[in-house]
């Protein structure tokens, strides 16, 4: 059983406010006599399902093509959190006990919302929460809002808790209709040089 759980990018994929919209320009087109279709793609580097790199929020940090792959592609669990508000140190360890998988992907209320609408409350994870996941043994984190962070925070805390305990970050999953449990992860980024982040295919296939 395979689940795609990557957002599809079109026009009208809700981007964080300020961003690079994206953009999907057809500039050779066989019906207009060219002899191939070729499209010109613009797009933040944050749009839609995505890998953070450290240099998104550390100025010395490794930037995408220096992620290790290692990472993003073995066992994982899936686990749904339905309450409201941001995702609690309370409510992973009410859930996970004392420790975590190595690889942790958390389905909030924010697969709910359609690939075209922005939700400003979309779920969180607390500083501390942040801090304990990393802790326990986590080495990647996915989350199928934008953000692991408040839309209006400046400060970062959960990026920078991850940073500071080397987890690898995920964003902009789409995890409706896949079931808490085991999996194996495929999460491939694209390898583009010195960025800070970069659209990933992402899959889970049941073991």
């Amino acid at each position: 059983m395979l689940y795609d759980i990557t957002r599809t990018l079109t026009p009208r994929t809700a981007v964080f406010p300020g961003d690079t919209p994206v953009s999907l320009v057809r500039v050779a087109d066989i019906t207009r006599g060219a002899s191939v279709n070729v499209t010109a793609i613009t797009c933040s580097s944050h749009g839609g399902t995505h890998v953070d790199a450290p240099l998104h929020y550390s100025a010395a940090g490794a930037s995408i093509e220096q992620v290790d792959l290692d990472v993003l592609i073995g066992p994982c669990r899936v686990l749904t959190l339905a309450e409201p508000g941001d995702v609690t140190l309370a409510a992973l360890q009410a859930r996970l006990g004392e420790t975590a998988p190595v690889r942790l992907l958390l389905h909030t209320r924010s697969s709910a919302v359609p690939d075209d609408m922005w939700d400003d409350a979309f779920a969180a994870i607390a500083p501390d929460a942040a801090e304990w996941l990393g802790s326990a043994g986590v080495r990647l984190i996915g989350v199928d809002g934008p953000s692991v962070d408040p839309a209006s925070s400046k400060l970062l805390p959960a990026h920078n808790a991850f940073l500071r305990r080397g987890v690898t970050i995920m964003e902009n999953l789409q995890l409706t209709g896949v079931p808490d449990g085991e999996y194996e992860l495929i999460a491939l980024p694209l390898r583009i040089a010195g960025i800070d982040a970069a659209p990933a295919r992402v899959v889970l296939r049941k073991p």
